[in-house]
């Protein structure tokens, strides 16, 4: 099990969680490796899977392929938990902090092998999206095998259910 930080317990708006799968419409089995409170999860199709270290479920013990991960992962431990969502899924949308996909160099081999980033959508500040941080944070969807540019999308007020592209 891969020890992360009590700060990377950060529950996601349910109205963000749902405009994101709405966003997404994922196919195929999917998957929540953080599930907390259930906000993505609960708005998945079925087939769909739930992984929670506090319910002791732990992500890093799963191995099963998914065609869709869709969470807010554990800050902390993201160069890990992003390497094992590429293990696992064929599609990987991570809500955190944007600067998040550019990071490091091991992140971008890590990005570059499995395939590329194919999406940001920024949601403004961490604050505005009920996180105890300002950081801008965005969605990050990763595709196995995606070759192209990175498509970028602004919302506004997503929280409040308003959504503008």
């Amino acid at each position: 099990m891969k020890q992360h930080c009590a700060n990377d317990v950060v529950m996601t708006n349910r109205v963000t969680a749902q405009k994101i799968i709405e966003h997404y419409r994922p196919t195929g089995i999917c998957l929540d490796p953080c599930a907390g409170d259930n906000a993505f999860y609960d708005f998945l199709p079925n087939p769909k899977i739930r992984c929670e270290i506090r319910e002791g479920i732990d992500f890093f013990d799963f191995d099963n392929k998914v065609d869709w991960i869709i969470t807010n992962p554990p800050y902390s431990i993201y160069n890990n938990f992003l390497e094992h969502a590429f293990a696992v899924a064929d599609n990987v949308v991570f809500l955190v902090p944007i600067s998040k996909a550019f990071k490091s160099d091991k992140i971008e081999r890590l990005v570059d092998t499995y395939g590329g980033l194919a999406e940001i959508i920024y949601l403004g500040t961490g604050r505005q999206n009920g996180f105890p941080f300002g950081f801008a944070v965005g969605c990050l969807h990763y595709k196995r095998g995606y070759v192209g540019d990175i498509a970028v999308t602004k919302w506004y007020k997503v929280g409040s259910g308003v959504k503008n592209a």
